[in-house]
């Protein structure tokens, strides 16, 4: 029975997973051919999951995407999270003071994750969105992440990649390494520039990073490099709070 309730919750949970990873709401033959679960199965989980409201379908479509409550999930992560209080005044003067928009992105499960975001006040601005989850390997706050992981944990994201790429990045990790930053312009997304630097925590281990974006004809590399040394001063200030 024990083992009937376990690979039931798996199953589940592998839903969940699924829904979160890939893009747009998914149909029952999508989920349950890309997780080997057979049609009937999938079903009647998805019915379970949508009574509790972790997944939501649509009326039209009929298919699903995660449900709202993973919202009030993350809010109560991030609001729970020891260290905001500490990190939260620096991330406002931040913003204030360069104008753009302010995140911090923790390292978790390999990804990047923003935990905290205060947007620009200017009309046009970048929002990135608490929550938002984007590989180490791509975008500045990704790289400047990656950059001062040990050896085996870069490898876990560089060997993924095809060769070039692979060697391109390797060329920019040496240099972030030496600068403690990483500057994009439109990688992402177009029109946007960001400029971020890495945060360490307990024994210099890096945990995640902060970064300022905003709209490329505002934000571009030389309004960037002029707000280098403030971005580089807040990082160091934050890493030394969390020691």
């Amino acid at each position: 029975m024990n083992t009937k309730i376990s690979s039931t919750v798996q199953r589940a949970i592998k839903i969940i997973n699924y829904l979160n990873e890939t893009t747009g709401p998914q149909g029952i033959k999508n989920i349950s051919e890309s997780l080997n679960i057979s049609p009937p199965i999938t079903h009647r989980l998805l019915t379970t999951l949508k009574m509790d409201g972790l997944v939501f379908q649509d009326a039209d479509s009929k298919k699903y995407s995660l449900g709202t409550v993973f919202l009030d999930y993350a809010n109560k992560i991030i609001t729970d999270v020891p260290f905001v209080s500490l990190i939260d005044p620096q991330l406002i003067k931040l913003r204030d003071e360069t104008e753009e928009t302010v995140g911090f992105y923790m390292l978790t499960n390999m990804i990047r994750m923003c935990v905290i975001e205060h947007v620009s006040n200017q009309e046009i601005s970048r929002r990135a969105g608490v929550g938002n989850r984007i590989p180490l390997q791509i975008g500045s706050s990704g790289r400047v992440i990656l950059a001062f992981l040990c050896e085996g944990l870069q490898a876990q994201v560089l060997n993924l990649l095809p060769e070039e790429e692979r060697k391109v990045l390797q060329q920019q990790l040496e240099v972030i390494v030496n600068t403690h930053y990483s500057i994009n312009e439109e990688e992402i997304t177009k029109n946007v520039a960001a400029l971020s630097a890495p945060v360490f925590g307990a024994k210099g281990k890096v945990i995640g990073a902060i970064s300022i974006s905003g709209p490329v004809f505002r934000w571009h590399k030389e309004s960037m490099e002029q707000h280098i040394s403030l971005l580089l001063k807040t990082a160091e200030s934050i890493s030394n709070s969390l020691y």
